[in-house]
C-alpha cells in the first residue's frame, strides 16, 4: 500500500529542505575559513583579476556567501536560486583552476588545502541533489520578505566587521601587528612614488623595515625560503651581479619556515649587498621573487613574479 500523497509531499520538503541546509552548512564552511583565516592570496586568479581592490573583491566573495546562506535558511523558496546560481559559479571558476593546474582551489583559506577538481566534484553533487530535490514545488511564501532582505545585507557587511587588513599607516594593536593579519605589496603600483610612501615606509612594516637604513639606490629584491622560483633567480644574481649597482634582500618570513623546507641556498654576497626581513606575523599578498628598482629613494620600476614565465 502506498503512503498517501500528503505524506509523500511533506518527506520530499523535508528532503528539499535538509538538502538547502546541506548546501547552506557547505558554503558557511568555507565563508568562515576564508574570514577567519584566509588571505586574497587564495582566491582564484580569475578573481583576483576583477577590476575591484583586492580587499574589497576579498570581502564582497565572503559577504555573499554568507548573505546567500542567511536567505536560504530564512526563506528556502528564495534561497535554493541563489545556491544554485553560486554553485554554478564555483564550477565555472573551479575550471579556470583545473585548466591552469592549481593544486588548491583555496576555498578554505590557508587552513585546508582542496585540489580544484575534488571541490567541483562535491559542488556539482551538491548541485545535482537540489535539482533532484525540485525545491521549487516544495516551499510556500515563507516570511515577510524583509526578513531575508535584512539578513543579506547582514550578513553581506559581517566581512567589513571583521576586516583583518593591515592599512597603510595603520599601528595594529599595541604597536604590534595582529595574528593572522594581511597586507598586499603590489610592487608595480609603487612605481613613481618614494618609498617612504609605500607600505613599506608605513607602520606597522617601518617598525621592522627601516628604510632609512637601507640602500635607496639600486635592486630591491623580495625572496621567500620556501621559494623554488627565489632559489633560481638568487642564484642567478649571486652569479651576474658584482656590485655594479646595490642589492638590497628583503626576505618574506612564513610561519611555516623551516631548515628543512627551505629551498633558498645561495644568496648574492658581498659589501654592495644589504638584508631585511618582513616579519611572519602579518601574510604579504606579493609573488615571489619581486624586484623594486630605486634612485634617490623613488621607485622607478616594480615587478613580481620576475622570472616565472621562463
Amino acid at each position: 500500500m502506498n503512503p498517501p500523497a500528503d505524506v509523500n509531499s511533506t518527506r520530499r520538503t523535508r528532503f528539499a529542505l535538509s538538502w538547502i541546509w546541506l548546501i547552506a552548512a557547505w558554503v558557511l564552511t568555507g565563508a568562515a575559513f576564508k574570514l577567519f583565516w584566509g588571505t586574497p592570496a587564495l582566491l582564484p586568479e580569475v578573481v583576483r583579476d576583477l577590476p575591484l581592490e583586492l580587499g574589497l573583491t576579498y570581502k564582497l566573495a565572503i559577504g555573499i556567501e554568507l548573505a546567500i546562506v542567511l536567505v536560504a535558511l530564512a526563506k528556502p523558496r528564495w534561497g535554493w536560486l541563489l545556491q544554485a546560481a553560486l554553485l554554478l559559479v564555483f564550477d565555472a571558476v573551479l575550471t579556470t583552476q583545473i585548466a591552469a593546474g592549481a593544486e588548491s582551489c583555496g576555498c578554505f583559506g590557508s587552513k585546508l588545502s582542496m585540489p580544484p577538481w575534488v571541490m567541483m566534484a562535491i559542488d556539482s553533487a551538491l548541485l545535482a541533489g537540489l535539482l533532484l530535490a525540485r525545491p521549487w514545488k516544495h516551499f510556500g511564501a515563507g516570511v515577510n520578505p524583509i526578513v531575508p532582505v535584512a539578513l543579506a545585507a547582514v550578513g553581506l557587511a559581517l566581512p567589513w566587521f571583521h576586516d583583518r587588513e593591515v592599512r597603510q599607516g595603520e599601528v595594529v594593536e599595541n604597536g604590534q601587528p595582529v595574528e593572522g593579519r594581511w597586507i598586499e605589496l603590489d610592487l608595480a603600483k609603487w612605481v613613481g612614488q618614494d618609498i617612504w610612501d609605500t607600505p613599506l615606509g608605513q607602520a606597522p612594516l617601518n617598525q621592522y623595515l627601516d628604510v632609512n637604513q637601507l640602500p635607496l639606490d639600486g635592486l630591491w629584491v623580495f625572496w621567500r625560503a620556501t621559494c623554488e622560483h627565489c632559489a633560481k633567480h638568487l642564484e642567478d644574481l649571486a652569479q651576474g651581479e658584482h656590485g655594479e649597482r646595490l642589492l638590497t634582500l628583503v626576505q618574506i618570513e612564513e610561519r611555516h619556515d623551516t631548515l628543512a623546507n627551505r629551498v633558498v641556498h645561495v644568496l648574492p654576497d658581498g659589501n654592495f649587498v644589504q638584508s631585511a626581513r618582513l616579519p611572519a606575523s602579518i601574510s604579504y599578498l606579493i609573488t615571489t621573487p619581486g624586484e623594486l628598482e630605486l634612485e634617490g629613494g623613488k621607485v622607478i620600476a616594480g615587478a613580481e613574479g620576475v622570472g616565472q614565465e621562463d
